[in-house]
Order: structure tokens, then C-alpha cells, then sequence
């Protein structure tokens, strides 16, 4: 019996360490105070003596044919399009909706980035502060220097109207009343900032401010800034005021400045220009994170120090669209593979797409695309629409594209979890399957034992009264 009972115990061992874990991935992802913005036609205003002592830029190097294969799609095709004449040190042009890059010339190159900044406290003002709230413009908001609302302290202004000032007069007083108004400080707002790019998958942003003064702890580089257009485009306050060119507001502090000029120059001479930002400062030279949507096609470029940022933004948008097309791989809401679910009453949840996979590819040319899913280990309960992983679109053995997957209808826990067989339990179900039958054999063994040894004890105690019995009759 012991043999019996230690060959059982192997067995369970054996079927934990061969046991299937499920199919689970790992989580899916997923590819420097400035003065005031330089006036429309006006010559940039001369550097402060901090400015000018500050860190030099690189030299302005010519344009790398080559950088143009830095797109898989173009590197496979047999036809390649002559790339953009690029004279910026840092550059990129992105797909908005995937992020897949059509060029890039060094976009990892931590660069000062001055008022392009406002793009990110654009996004964070409009996901956490109410189209209709009031913001109180400081003492400390009031004397931030360079381009400027020209706001008073106590004085009252809209949202709306806050946004429009930091998006289209690149206000710097209004970007530190919306840091305060939000963080309670323009320090505190910074490390929001920080935070949010690094959720965004920044890996060469650090903010120092919210304005984009010059600082040499405050840089970023074409690609995070080319991501973080992506993620403020999605906010329709956003969309909407970048493309506006005039704008009036209300003061109810009397101030007779009221009307707003969009600082952009790129608005309005390439077809379907609607954005985004410009900066400068004497460290950072001219910056511009464009866009640019024809026929429902949105493009994001970014070029930083460019010697022509409407000319080089113009260029960049032309070799985008004249070159590619984009195609949709799976819509949204299109349903996708099921995720496997650890101690649900279904060992899977249905998925969808949650928003449209596309990829980009060059007019002429049609790649094989394929589609591969990555989950997210799921556990028992699981609500609908909860994240569930990822749908990737891959061509040659490179990434080009992804969407999340979310989750089609509820998976409630398993009643009864010491049964259950599915996934990652079967490890599990082996083990005390095993140990049930262990125990019982453990128990067979010694309850024989014991009841054979009360049934010999009532039979020598029936003989010893009976012979007792049979002396007292002698």
C-alpha cells in the first residue's frame, strides 16, 4: 500500500510541472522660457542673456536620403519614393490613427522643444478641467514672462477661452493659471505632465514647466512629440481650436485684449492643414507639430530647429499623402479572437476591436498584412468591455499597427473552483484529485487495521465470559 500511496504522490508532482499554464501574453502595449512666439511676419525678438548662454544647438546637417527606409513598407518595395528635402536636425511624419512612421531623420535626438509644449498642457487641461469652468488667473500666473494673455491677478476666464489662449497665442500666464488651477501648483501640474508622457510611452520627454520657457531640463524629441499630437487630436476641444484662426474671447476684467490670432502659419497653405502648435526660442529655433486630413486621412509631422517649418512641414505632408494610402485591417467593434479566462464559468470571453487597426502602405505597392492577438491575463469575474489585449498588424516579420481588444459580455467566477479543469486549473485539478485518492487509501489501510483490531478484542472478550460462565456451573 505505501508503494501504492508514493507512486499517486509522483504522479501529482508530474502533472504539476507538465501541466498547459493557458494562452496568456503579457500585457499588450503595443514603434528646452521661451520668449513669445515669434508674431506672423515678424523677425524672431532678440535672445536675453540667459538665452544666449544657453546650450547651442547642433549644426543643421542635409537631408539623408536613407531615412526614408526607415518605413518597413518602403524598405520592402521594389518603387521607393524620392524622400522629403529636410533641412531640420530632428524630424518625423507619422499615420495619426496607428502611429506608424512614414519618415524619420533622428527622432529620438532630445531636443529643446519650447512652446510645442502647450500641446501637453492642452491635453491634460482638457481631461481634467469642464468645457464650462472658471479659472482665477494668480499673482504667480500673472508675472510668467514671454508670450502672454496679459491676464491680471483675481481676473476670471473662461475654459473655453483659456484654451484658446494657450493653443493660438501660446499664453504663458494662461498655461500656469490651468497648471494651478488643476494641480494647485505649476510644480505639482509638471509632474502630472511627466507622468502622462511616460503613460503615452515618452522615453526622450522631460517638461520642467508648463509653457515651454527654456530650461535645460526640459526637452523632448520629434517622435514623443509626434505621440503626443496623436493623443491631444483625440480631444475634440483640442481638433477644434487648433484649426481656428481667429478667435475672440470675453474679459470681464475690461482688458481691451480680446482678439486671438492663430501664431500657425501652416494653417492654410498646404490642402487640409488643421493644426497643431509652433514654438521657438532662441536654444530650440523654429518647431512645428503639423496635421494635415484629406478625405478623412490625418498625418502628423514634427520637425524641431527647421530653418522653414511651413516649407519643411509642407514637404513632409506632400511625400505623405502623394506616396501612401492607408487600409483598414479590422474596424471597430469587429469581433476578434476570444481570451482565455482563468476560474470563469467560461474558460473564454469574446473580444472586439476597440478601435480601427489601419496600416499604411506605399499607392503602387500591397503588402501581405497578417493579423496576430497578444492578451492580458484575465481572472474570474470579468466585466464587458474591459480590457483584454491587443490586435496586431505585422508585415514581414515587422509590427506596423496595433488596436486594443476589449471584452464583448461578462465572465462571472466558477462556482466551483476546486474542480475546475480549464486553463491554468488543470495543475490544480490534477493535485487534489490525486490527494482525495491518496487520503482515502491512507484511510482504507488504517481503518481496516483499527476495525480488525476491536473485532479481535469483542472476540477474546465473548470467550473469557463464556469460560467465566462455564466455571460458575461446575
Amino acid at each position: 500500500m505505501l508503494a501504492v500511496l508514493f507512486t499517486l504522490c509522483g504522479l501529482a508532482f508530474t502533472a504539476l510541472s507538465h501541466s498547459n499554464p493557458g494562452i496568456s501574453a503579457p500585457p499588450a502595449v503595443a514603434a528646452p522660457p521661451a520668449p513669445a512666439e515669434a508674431p506672423a511676419g515678424s523677425a524672431p525678438t532678440p535672445a536675453s542673456p540667459e538665452q544666449t548662454s544657453a546650450r547651442a544647438d547642433s549644426a543643421q546637417t542635409p537631408a539623408d536620403p536613407e531615412t526614408a527606409d526607415a518605413n518597413p513598407v518602403v524598405r520592402a518595395a521594389g518603387r521607393r519614393p524620392a524622400p522629403p528635402v529636410i533641412a531640420a536636425p530632428s524630424a518625423i511624419l507619422v499615420d495619426a490613427a496607428s502611429g506608424q512612421v512614414l519618415y524619420e531623420r533622428n527622432p529620438d535626438a532630445q531636443r529643446p522643444m519650447a512652446s510645442t509644449t502647450k500641446i501637453m498642457t492642452a491635453l491634460l487641461f482638457c481631461e481634467n478641467v469642464k468645457e464650462d469652468a472658471v479659472i482665477t488667473a494668480s499673482h504667480y500666473a500673472c508675472i510668467t514672462t514671454g508670450s502672454s494673455l496679459h491676464l491680471h491677478s483675481g481676473e476670471r476666464v473662461a475654459a473655453k477661452d483659456l484654451l484658446h489662449a494657450i493653443l493660438m497665442r501660446s499664453a504663458n500666464d494662461a498655461c500656469v493659471a490651468a497648471a494651478e488651477h488643476i494641480s494647485g501648483s505649476e510644480s505639482a501640474f509638471v509632474d502630472r505632465m511627466n507622468a502622462r508622457a511616460g503613460e503615452l510611452g515618452c522615453r526622450h520627454t522631460h517638461f520642467a514647466n508648463a509653457h515651454g520657457l527654456h530650461s535645460p531640463d526640459h526637452y523632448s524629441s520629434a517622435r514623443d512629440l509626434a505621440t503626443i499630437a496623436r493623443a491631444a487630436m483625440q480631444e475634440p476641444r483640442i481638433e477644434e481650436v487648433v484649426r481656428t484662426q481667429y478667435y475672440t474671447i470675453e474679459r470681464p476684467s475690461g482688458s481691451p485684449d480680446r482678439s486671438l490670432r492663430n501664431h500657425s502659419h501652416f494653417l492654410g497653405k498646404f490642402p487640409g492643414a488643421d493644426g497643431v502648435k509652433t514654438g521657438w526660442t532662441v536654444p530650440a529655433g523654429h518647431c512645428y507639430v503639423g496635421s494635415a486630413t484629406i478625405h478623412g486621412w490625418r498625418l502628423i509631422s514634427v520637425v524641431l530647429h527647421s530653418p522653414n517649418y511651413v516649407g519643411e512641414t509642407k514637404e513632409l505632408m506632400k511625400y505623405g499623402f502623394d506616396n501612401f494610402a492607408p487600409h483598414l485591417v479590422a474596424p471597430a467593434g469587429q469581433p476578434a479572437a476570444p481570451c482565455p479566462v482563468e476560474h470563469g464559468a467560461s474558460a473564454t470571453v469574446p473580444t472586439v476591436v476597440k478601435s480601427n487597426l489601419q496600416v499604411v502602405s506605399l499607392k503602387w505597392d500591397h503588402p501581405q498584412v497578417d493579423k496576430r492577438y497578444s492578451y492580458l491575463p484575465l481572472s474570474a469575474p470579468v466585466p464587458s468591455g474591459a480590457a483584454a489585449g491587443a490586435v496586431e498588424a505585422w508585415s514581414d516579420g515587422v509590427k506596423l499597427a496595433e488596436a486594443p481588444l476589449i471584452t464583448a459580455a461578462p465572465v462571472a467566477a466558477e462556482e466551483h473552483a476546486v474542480l475546475s479543469i480549464r486553463g491554468g486549473g488543470r495543475w490544480r485539478s490534477a493535485l487534489f484529485t490525486t490527494t482525495f485518492l491518496a487520503m482515502g487509501l491512507v484511510s482504507l489501510r488504517y481503518g481496516t487495521r483499527v476495525a480488525l483490531t476491536k473485532s479481535a478484542r469483542r472476540r477474546r472478550r465473548r470467550i473469557a465470559q463464556s469460560m467465566r460462565r462455564a466455571h460458575r456451573f461446575r
